[in-house]
């Protein structure tokens, strides 16, 4: 396939349906976090109100074992955070591995309908009665569920995002950017209605199952369009020329240490070319083992790792005379790593720096200008959950039509990302209550809304570059493992985080 034959992503179709997988990955679990609240309420004592009164009394009078009051409140959100993160981990780490042994639409389609039934399971128990230790063990058992599959569907959408131009990691950043966006805008419509926790996270639950289903029938509807089966097509040509390559050198027709450009093997030129080199060589040359390469080969020799090489990297036969550097049949994991580790380690960074203060530190943050007016009660929900996610979605937005530094920039972008680290003791010197040793130094609302649009628009914009340019700096057969590499290193940034934020909680 040619760059002229190369179809259109026609009315963007292409990039919507990814938009809309990187929301229908993100917005259920915002959402399920929204409800912390209805959930924490349930485990307080049992509510039998759909009991008989007589069989009410009877059971206030039975002897049961009872857990101190609060107690499940009081671990849950500690819980939560270890159920969530332990899972997320783990199995964005095994599709590292395991994604090119079980099939792409499995893992993706599979992880959507787990994922569904979980909420739909979720949506009918606010309907339903049952005792706190039993609510407590059920809640705990999906969310591990829901970010065990979570987590296999998002390292498959960025492989899979991979695959494709540069541009189309940005809506799968996009999408899950909007998705905290649409969480914290139903919190703060919760309040202002002044609905009931039940009503309120019956509604979550619910939305999140309509998601759920417009992604999969997004995913179904993606291997029917042409842009998406050019690249898909254009990674089984690039996996079909290394096979050839090792075909040639296990036949003997071609050394290993013989480099040239694979993707030449595209053109029918090159294929005429190789082949009367094999005719005019025949078994004899192989036979003897020469190293030579023809001399037609080396006008256009590479190495298969990307630097051209000219004929007198084709080493002699004899002891030794195969090249140390070999071409695998499958991408190495460890070598698609040692490109991108810099990549990697920002996005880990990124995201480390964020979850370590938010919402651990800034959600603590009082205000000091509300007093008694209604802004005491919204002043969390829109200025840090609101304001934080609507620039983290315009940061990660902005990559769709601007990026800088570019891909070619070694140092800059993680230069970039080690400075975010300055956020950290300016939202530890905020209005942050209670606290035992830190000073107040940020009195005004001001400073901590201002301090949030940077860090927001920060971690959005930086993550997204990250990446975007991330499978770019492999080889296009590579590109799906590398999008799955670094969806591992932005969960283990998310769980780095997690543990972090305990830390610097105490610290103020």
């Amino acid at each position: 396939m040619t760059t002229s034959h190369r179809p259109q992503d026609r009315y963007k179709a292409v990039w919507f349906i990814f938009f809309v997988l990187g929301l229908g990955t993100l917005l259920p679990w915002n959402f399920f976090m929204t409800a912390t609240m209805y959930f924490r309420s349930r485990l307080g004592p049992p509510q039998n109100n759909s009991l008989p009164e007589e069989n009410r009394d009877l059971l206030a009078n039975t002897s049961l074992p009872q857990l101190k009051p609060g107690f499940l409140d009081s671990i849950f959100n500690n819980v939560m955070t270890i159920c969530a993160m332990l899972p997320l981990l783990v199995f964005t780490c095994l599709n590292s591995f395991l994604h090119q042994r079980i099939p792409q639409a499995l893992r993706i389609l599979g992880s959507l309908v787990a994922i569904l039934l979980m909420f739909t399971v979720t949506a009918i128990l606010v309907k339903v009665n049952l005792d706190p230790v039993s609510f407590f063990t059920v809640t705990m058992i999906k969310i591990v569920i829901i970010n065990s599959f979570g987590a296999l569907l998002q390292g498959s959408l960025f492989g899979l995002a991979g695959l494709l131009p540069t541009s189309y990691t940005v809506p799968i950043m996009s999408g899950q950017g909007l998705a905290g966006t649409f969480a914290a805008m139903a919190m703060i419509c919760a309040i202002a209605s002044g609905s009931k926790l039940e009503q309120s996270a019956f509604g979550y639950f619910i939305t999140a199952c309509v998601v759920i289903v417009l992604s999969i029938i997004c995913y179904v509807v993606l291997p029917r369009l042409k842009f998406y089966q050019y690249y898909q097509q254009a990674k089984v040509e690039t996996l079909g020329e290394q096979e050839t390559k090792m075909d040639l050198i296990r036949r003997g027709i071609l050394r290993r240490s013989c480099k040239f450009d694979t993707s030449a093997l595209s053109h029918t030129s090159s294929w005429l070319v190789l082949l009367s080199s094999i005719y005019f060589w025949g078994e004899t040359e192989a036979q003897k083992g020469e190293g030579t390469c023809p001399s037609s080969q080396k006008q256009g020799t590479q190495e298969l790792e990307g630097t051209s090489v000219g004929g007198d990297n084709c080493a002699k036969s004899g002891e030794g005379g195969m090249s140390k550097s070999s071409t695998h049949e499958r991408p190495s994991i460890i070598a698609i790593l040692k490109q991108i580790w810099v990549l990697a380690l920002s996005v880990c960074f990124v995201f480390t720096v964020t979850i370590g203060v938010f919402p651990s530190v800034t959600a603590e943050v009082q205000s000091t200008i509300a007093g008694t007016s209604d802004w005491n009660k919204y002043f969390i929900p829109v200025s840090c959950f609101f304001t934080f996610n609507v620039f983290d979605w315009a940061g990660r937005s902005l990559t769709t039509v601007y990026m800088w530094p570019k891909k070619e920039s070694r140092w800059l972008l993680p230069s970039l990302v080690v400075a975010r680290i300055v956020f950290v003791p300016l939202m530890m010197l905020c209005n942050v209550h209670p606290r035992k040793n830190l000073p107040v130094v940020f009195h005004h609302d001001a400073w901590f809304i201002i301090f949030m649009i940077f860090f927001a628009f920060s971690n959005g914009y930086l993550a997204s570059l990250c990446m975007c340019f991330g499978p770019k700096k492999v080889k296009p057969f590579e590109a799906e493992t590398a999008g799955t590499i670094m969806a591992f290193f932005l969960s283990l940034g998310l769980a780095l985080g997690a543990l972090l934020s305990f830390g610097l909680r105490a610290i103020v």
